[in-house]
């Protein structure tokens, strides 16, 4: 329930996590929603079989988007672990927290992320 915006220090996920904005129906159905005004106010006719196969062919792709491994390799996340390990992992990042803040130069600005 965090994400970069939030500027967490240690930001990890399980391997049956999600991440997304919305779920892959939903966000389907806000696509064939919209794809259906589009064509009314257009006055096309919508070929229902097609339609079909568009939200669903987007609705797989957000699935696929919305995995913990795919998020990770986009570095939305510091990495998936076991849940085994959540407490060796908790441990080891609040030992860190503890520590003195380590200053850097001032003037420079780092490097994207992406």
């Amino acid at each position: 329930m965090c994400g970069r915006p939030y500027a967490p220090r240690f930001l990890f996920s399980w391997p049956t996590s999600r991440c997304s904005v919305m779920g892959p129906d939903q966000l389907g159905g806000v696509m064939e929603t919209i794809t259906r005004k589009a064509a009314a106010n257009s006055g096309k006719v919508i070929n229902e079989e097609e339609l079909k196969a568009k939200v669903g062919q987007f609705s797989d792709q957000v699935r696929k988007d919305s995995e913990s491994y795919r998020t990770s390799a986009h570095l939305l996340d510091d990495g998936v672990i076991d849940p085994r390990d959540t407490r060796d992992v908790l441990g080891m990042c609040l030992e860190v927290v503890t520590l003195d803040p380590i200053q850097g130069n001032v003037g420079f600005r780092g490097l994207a992320r992406m």
